[in-house]
């Protein structure tokens, strides 16, 4: 399944191969989503490593964020 929404957040890592999109699809439906930094061939693509469940607050989503992505507990 595809899921859609607004971008709410963004963030990424200070060596810069990691990002972290939260986006909404509603009042009170959230998710994340990581990305890492893949080079292949000499190309550089983002590939998502994880995608979080709905939650049912920013809040929550970056809480969530925090517990899962350890790179994102050193810049926050």
């Amino acid at each position: 399944m595809t899921r859609v929404g607004r971008q709410v957040e963004r963030r990424q890592s200070p060596d810069g191969k990691h990002l972290l999109r939260i986006f909404t699809r509603g009042p009170d439906r959230f998710y994340f989503v990581a990305l890492s930094e893949l080079t292949e061939k000499g190309e550089t693509l983002w590939t998502a490593t994880r995608t979080s469940e709905e939650h049912a607050s920013l809040e929550t989503a970056r809480d969530a964020s925090l517990q899962e992505l350890p790179w994102l507990r050193e810049i926050t």
